[in-house]
């Protein structure tokens, strides 16, 4: 009885270490996955958005957000977001903040920025990534010296007759002037809204907005099947509006889960992704 006993304890021993073993061998997959080959992809999603109840005409527009240059993406990552953006063909292109990780001397890595290419031009805000290095204005030189229109706190006639308006704010966790942003524009106006962080949409100034346009959540950055982001999103929107497409109040909300990554490198279910969206107005 004693030797079957002990013999019973050994084999449970075992069981339990070949457990172990799995469950810190699927980890380590997982870990790798993320970290090296799902955040090495690039994907590319399309969506339509109407913004207006007689349609006269439409704009194919890439969405370009949270690149996060730094010590996980660097020149060859942001060329490879450029190439992939191009071949879109789009008719203006957005880039939506937050496009280095930590210190604003990471817009070394930025350059290929320049070789973005649309005929209604390229249009940018910024990010509070792009604050917290303490000098956010080296960001947007850096950006207006690719051809680059930054719209901080601007607004900008994109057909010179008034049928469309860009809308821009800096980040609404810094130094965002929506009143300066609006200034002349109302609610008759057709207006596509460029803000870092979707979080926007809860101030009073945005009900003159058609369309908002955000990145800044990552879509949680690491996601699980059917339960979503692992993580809280940091917005006080909350964990619904965490991508894509959405009714908020009297506009459409579009949040791009970005290029890039902060904290863990890692993304998982939830791979870099540029959006084409096509906006019938």
């Amino acid at each position: 009885m004693i030797h079957e006993a002990s013999c019973w304890n050994q084999r449970k021993n075992k069981q339990a270490r070949a457990l172990i073993a799995v469950l810190v061998l699927a980890c380590w997959c997982i870990v790798f996955y993320g970290s090296f080959i799902e955040s090495q992809s690039l994907v590319v999603e399309e969506s339509e958005v109407i913004i207006s109840e007689q349609i006269t005409d439409s704009i194919k527009a890439v969405l370009i957000g949270d690149i996060h240059a730094g010590p996980y993406r660097k020149s060859q990552w942001v060329q490879k977001v450029v190439d992939a953006a191009n071949l879109q063909e789009p008719d203006i292109i957005f880039l939506l903040g937050d496009y280095v990780y930590d210190d604003a001397d990471q817009t070394k890595y930025l350059s290929a920025l320049s070789g973005l290419n649309a005929p209604l031009g390229v249009f940018a805000v910024t990010g509070n990534h792009d604050h917290r290095t303490g000098n956010p204005e080296q960001i947007r030189a850096s950006l207006e010296s690719y051809g680059i229109t930054l719209l901080d706190n601007a607004h900008y006639d994109l057909f010179a007759d008034e049928s469309l308006w860009l809308v821009g704010i800096s980040d609404v966790w810094y130094d965002a002037d929506l009143q300066t942003a609006f200034e002349g524009i109302t609610t008759d106006d057709t207006a596509i809204f460029l803000s870092h962080n979707p979080e926007v949409s809860l101030y009073a100034a945005t009900h003159k907005a058609d369309l908002v346009l955000s990145g800044h959540t990552h879509g949680g950055q690491v996601r699980l099947p059917f339960l979503g982001s692992v993580s809280e999103i940091p917005s006080l929107l909350g964990r619904k509006y965490d991508k894509g497409l959405f009714s908020y109040n009297t506009w459409q909300l579009y949040i791009t889960p970005g290029v890039g990554e902060t904290g863990p490198r890692a993304r998982l279910f939830n791979p870099p992704q540029i959006d084409v969206v096509t906006v019938f107005y």
